[in-house]
C-alpha cells in the first residue's frame, strides 16, 4: 500500500467519523453541514479510487443537504 492508498483509507475513516456525529447532534443545519463535510471526504476518497456508485451516492446527498440548507429547512 502507497503513501498516497494509506492516506485515503485514513481520510476514509475520518469520513465515517464525521458522518456519524452528523447523526448524534439534535440540530438539523448542524446535521447536514456535517454530513455534507463526510460525503464530501468520502467523494474524494471514491473518485481516487474511481469507485461510480459511491460518487453518485454522495455527490447526490451532498446535492441534496445543499439544496435543504439552501430552503432553510
Amino acid at each position: 500500500m502507497g503513501n498516497n492508498d494509506l492516506l485515503m483509507e485514513m481520510l476514509a475513516y475520518v469520513g465515517s467519523v464525521v458522518v456519524f456525529a452528523s447523526f448524534v447532534v439534535k440540530k438539523v443545519r448542524l446535521l447536514r453541514i456535517l454530513n455534507n463535510i463526510g460525503c464530501a471526504i468520502f467523494l474524494g476518497y471514491a473518485v481516487y479510487h474511481l469507485r461510480l456508485p459511491l460518487i453518485l451516492l454522495n455527490t447526490g446527498v451532498i446535492l441534496v443537504n445543499l439544496w435543504h440548507l439552501k430552503k432553510g429547512d
